[in-house]
């Protein structure tokens, strides 16, 4: 390998540059800690940036989106026509208030029944059946062959509906009382 000129120089006249040993102000500013220089990386801020606006704007479109499926949705649950609107409502309110009810009274019955399964399957297998007729119903009205009946039915299946869990609810409650006045006479 060949060696340059200073190259050549400086390992000739080694032992000159050794001769100086550097002061003590020097290692005192060696050791002095460099205060840290935060650089900022634009392109990672611009990227993070873009990406908040990106997450931002799909997050409100598809909000969009789900808003107008559901105002298509409730719009398409009962058609309304123009003067119908009052049958509408009174629908509404009977289903709000019948549904409470229903719910009402199912939880008594299952709080009553303890663990009677075959009692709970029979209940369910009324209120599918009576879904299911309350399904056709809602399919009618979606039709608007003649909205006024098909209203009234529909409050009907609620009312049927309230009635099976109401006399479910009796004799259940009749039984508890035959047992507690049965146990009481035991206990004489």
């Amino acid at each position: 390998m060949k060696q340059d000129k200073l190259e050549k120089f400086i390992i000739e006249n080694r032992e000159q540059f050794d001769i100086y040993e550097p002061g003590s102000e020097l290692w005192d500013r060696i050791n002095k800690p460099v205060p840290k220089t935060i650089r900022l990386n634009w392109k990672a801020i611009v990227l993070r940036v873009a990406a908040v606006i990106v997450i931002f704007v799909a997050s409100w479109v598809i909000h969009d989106m789900v808003q107008k499926d559901d105002k298509n949705i409730t719009e398409n649950k009962i058609p309304v026509e123009n003067g119908n609107m009052g049958q509408v409502n009174i629908l509404m309110e009977a289903e709000m208030f019948y549904t409470s009810q229903i719910n009402t009274a199912r939880d008594e019955i299952i709080m009553l029944s303890g663990n009677d399964k075959l009692l709970l399957d029979d209940l369910n297998t009324d209120m599918v059946e009576l879904d299911e007729v309350f399904e056709d119903l809602k399919n009618d009205l979606k039709d608007n062959s003649d909205n006024e009946e098909v209203i009234g039915a529909m409050i009907q299946n609620y009312r049927i509906k309230l009635e099976v869990l109401e006399e479910i609810l009796m004799q259940l409650k009749k039984s508890k009382n035959f047992e507690n006045l049965k146990n009481d006479s035991d206990e004489i």
